[in-house]
């Protein structure tokens, strides 16, 4: 099987499960003076928008937990209307709150109904052909049946369990909930299939839904029964929702994504799950997910453009992996005011302060307390560069690298003058006032999580790696990074 790897961002829940946006306030919801910049620095990574994927990929969006016609389903919606995906699937709890006929159109159709066909909703034409796949939720069962939602929809197969091939991605949508007949354990007819479906795709990404997700450190938790052998069996990605919130695991080496925060009322993580790398509660979103036969992004965004998170997975990835740059490694630093061009190798930093990581305040364990943790206000924006060197024969050419991080709150990496990761932060240009998207957990902030990143930057010879690290208000109590960058042995 091939080995993929991942990463997962992460950020604090919020009491009483309501979105609190800090990025305006201090600590004492005063309005804060920093505002966003455009940085007009050549070496900030364009195309990060998520607006023209590239040519022979495919780009979908994947949302839980949304079937209420609220504010916050009506701003999630707009934002993945405005990707234009080539299609939509979900990981349940499609019509709150018991999956009634009198409420399914008005919770999905006036939402979503351009990606459905047949329509034959209030709300509009519908689709020439469904671009629309659910799974079902326990909200969807509650009625007693799911009869209203297997009417409204046209769906593969037997429509509970089915799979979905759109290009170099095969999607394998499962019914999580008890009350399905044909059960919900890896021996049972459900789990037989999946098994035999995932060993004959041909998918360069085979990516399995459920809306019980297997892993979970919010309010319902592990869902025991389904955790399936789903690496053995050759999945890629595991995405699930139950739980209104957002988290990346790792469990038996798959990346495992919770995503409940798409509509219904936002609620805080209760306690940590085997393998919870990074999460956050206070933001309401979706996945994009965009991949051609080799690369697969997942990028987990909140309406406005926040970048909450960034996942890649590649296809024939190496197994094995050498450190180039040491977790502990020494960082040249500079708080606010880096100068242009400051990411760039032939960039003059004899004049930075250096230290070992990992570096910031706050956290514990720091290598290096960095000074601003002493201010009263601390700097918005600080700025890294650590230079190593590449033999030849080190690295095999153009493989990608994996990228293992924690970073509170927001960073964009460069290697060698190219952004080649963004993580927290608004997608599009940035500048030195720019706040990340939102605070990191304190469960999350020492929290090493990987992902695969592209290699083609890396050169053999003298290299640098640069982060901008970024607050997410001006009074924040903690700053950390620590990384390691790593290349396939050859």
């Amino acid at each position: 099987m091939r080995r993929l790897a991942a990463l997962v961002v992460s950020l604090a829940a919020c009491p009483g499960g309501q979105v609190v946006d800090e990025s305006t306030q201090g600590p004492g919801g005063e309005a804060s003076s920093e505002t966003a910049s455009p940085t007009g620095d050549p070496t900030s990574g364009p195309g990060d928008t998520g607006v023209e994927p590239p040519p022979g990929s495919v780009r979908f969006a994947v949302i839980g937990d949304f079937g209420l016609d609220l504010p916050s389903t009506r701003d999630v919606a707009a934002m993945v209307r405005g990707w234009a995906p080539d299609f939509v699937a979900t990981v349940g709890d499609n019509n709150y709150f018991t999956g009634s006929a009198e409420t399914i159109d008005v919770n999905i159709g006036k939402h979503y109904h351009e990606f459905i066909a047949p329509y034959h909703g209030s709300y509009g034409p519908g689709a020439a052909e469904n671009r629309f796949f659910p799974c079902p939720g326990n909200h969807d069962w509650d009625g007693g049946s799911l009869t209203p939602y297997l009417d409204y929809f046209t769906l593969p197969g037997n429509e509970r369990y089915y799979r979905v091939r759109r290009g170099p991605v095969e999607l394998f949508l499962l019914d999580s909930d008890p009350r399905e007949p044909e059960g919900v354990a890896p021996g049972t007819t459900q789990g037989l299939w999946l098994e035999a479906a995932l060993a004959d795709s041909e998918a360069s990404f085979k990516v399995v839904l459920m809306h019980h997700p297997p892993r979970s450190s919010g309010y319902h938790r592990d869902a025991a029964w389904m955790q399936w052998p789903f690496a053995a069996w050759g999945a890629d990605l595991v995405l699930g929702g139950h739980d209104h919130d957002y988290e990346r695991i790792v469990a038996d080496g798959v990346p495992q994504l919770v995503v409940g925060n798409s509509g219904a009322a936002l609620r805080p993580f209760t306690l940590e799950t085997l393998g919870s790398q990074r999460g956050h509660a206070d933001a309401y979103g979706a996945l994009r997910i965009t991949a051609d036969e080799t690369r697969m992004v997942i990028d987990e965004v909140a309406p406005g453009g926040l970048l909450i998170d960034r996942l890649q997975l590649f296809a024939g990835a190496p197994s094995e992996w050498s450190p180039v740059v040491a977790a502990g490694a020494s960082w040249r630093y500079r708080e606010r005011d880096a100068g242009p061009g400051w990411s760039a190798l032939e960039f003059a930093d004899a004049d930075w302060a250096e230290g070992a990581a990992p570096l910031g305040y706050g956290v514990g364990g720091e290598g290096t307390t960095l000074p601003g943790g002493a201010a009263p206000v601390r700097p918005m924006t600080t700025y890294l560069r650590h230079r190593f060197t590449v033999a030849d024969g080190q690295v095999a050419p153009g493989e990608p690298l994996r990228l293992r991080l924690a970073v509170d709150d927001g960073a964009v990496v460069y290697l060698n003058g190219v952004e080649v990761y963004r993580i927290n932060l608004p997608e599009g240009p940035i500048g030195p006032g720019t706040r990340a998207a939102r605070s990191v957990g304190e469960w999350f902030a020492p929290r090493m999580s990987e992902t695969l990143i592209d290699g083609a930057a890396l050169v053999v010879g003298e290299n640098l790696l640069a982060v901008e690290l970024h607050q997410h208000y001006a009074f924040s109590s903690d700053l950390r990074l620590e990384l390691e960058l790593a290349a396939g042995v050859p």
